[in-house]
């Protein structure tokens, strides 16, 4: 018999110390990412909402100031998860720089500290099917003290 030569089992050991290193990395790169995805650290982006309700007065107090259009037909508003939705249905077409200063104007009746925490949406549309100016969406981000409007 032929003795194996110490080339052929230092090949060997390579080759199983090489797979040993690369089934490491994986294991420690697998719990890398679950770490990273599914851990608990992320903050939640709904902490304290109990302590930011809106008030029946100022659902009110908002439909009163946006009721001073003339135009305006219904008027709903509430709340998704962060999001104040206001919901403006008009009978007919109103000049839109008039929608923009009292949509900014309706907003100041909820407290600054629902604003700070609240997004704000309102949907503007008019009952007349063949307007070029409505439907218009206006947006406030929290931090932002005015609407940004798209159609």
């Amino acid at each position: 018999m032929k003795k194996k030569s110490s080339k052929t089992k230092n090949n060997k050991y390579v080759k199983y110390i090489v797979i040993g290193v690369v089934a490491l990395a994986i294991i420690v790169l697998g719990v890398l990412i679950y770490k990273n995805l599914f851990s608990g650290s992320n903050s939640n982006r709904l902490e304290g909402i109990e302590n930011y309700k809106l008030t029946k007065t100022e659902i009110n107090d908002v439909k009163d100031e946006l009721k001073k259009i003339e135009s305006v037909d219904s008027i709903d508003v509430y709340t998704n998860v962060k999001i104040i939705k206001i919901l403006v249905n008009l009978k007919d077409d109103v000049e839109f720089d008039t929608i923009k200063d009292v949509s900014n104007k309706s907003i100041e009746k909820i407290s600054e500290k629902n604003r700070e925490f609240y997004d704000i949406e309102i949907y503007v549309k008019s009952n007349n099917e063949k307007s070029e100016v409505y439907p218009k969406i206006g947006y406030k981000y929290k931090t932002s003290s005015e609407f940004v409007w798209s159609r």
